[in-house]
């Protein structure tokens, strides 16, 4: 039997991250983000811990994700892109996961048993939600929020020729502020049971 892949990109402040663990609880898939990503990679690749030393000096908090493959120069970033590809690829071909962001979508487009949903939300909803997850006053909040908006779009842009929104290699875009981040899950949730005969 094939395993199933969910991959999800989302907007900042659109609760995709938790949107993704909830739907890999639910499911009871593996869940995979930046962090768990990096930590394996780390693992498998010494040259990687070198890299990740270099990418995360100085760089801290919510700057860390203004920086989607770290502070090195071009070509240290297209290597840990390279990893990271591979990495996901490997999973999705031994794993039913669900895996966050890393232009994941791109990378799997040709896998068969994928479904890959886009999580985005209003501007003043994305605002509100920083505020209340992170701690950030609203003035923070509109800073974080359209330097990382930013951010994701040169790296997505980069790595994949496509704008960060576009509808390609993706199959469901979703406003998570009109569910809500559970039933949000549980919809993302619903439909890969159905894609994927589960």
């Amino acid at each position: 039997m094939k395993n199933h892949v969910i991959t999800i990109t989302r907007q900042f402040g659109s609760m995709g991250r938790p949107i993704g663990k909830l739907v890999a609880e639910e499911l009871g898939f593996k869940y995979f983000d930046r962090d768990i990503l990096e930590k394996t990679a780390e693992k498998m690749d010494v040259s990687f811990h070198s890299l990740l030393a270099l990418d995360n000096r100085g760089v801290s908090g919510y700057h860390r994700m203004a920086f989607p493959l770290g502070i090195g120069d071009g070509a240290t970033q297209d290597k840990m892109f390279k990893i990271q590809s591979e990495l996901i690829k490997q999973y999705a071909g031994t794993e039913n996961c669900v895996i966050i962001g890393r232009c994941a979508d791109y990378i799997l487009r040709e896998f068969e048993n994928v479904l890959s949903a886009h999580i985005y939300a209003p501007y003043v909803r994305r605002i509100e939600n920083s505020v209340a997850e992170l701690g950030f006053t609203a003035a923070e909040s509109k800073v974080v929020v359209d330097e990382i908006d930013r951010a994701r779009a040169r790296y997505y842009k980069h790595y994949t020729r496509r704008d960060f929104n576009t509808t390609c290699f993706r199959d469901l875009l979703i406003d998570s502020s009109v569910l809500g981040t559970k039933e949000t899950a549980h919809m993302i949730a619903d439909i890969a049971r159905k894609k994927f005969g589960i």
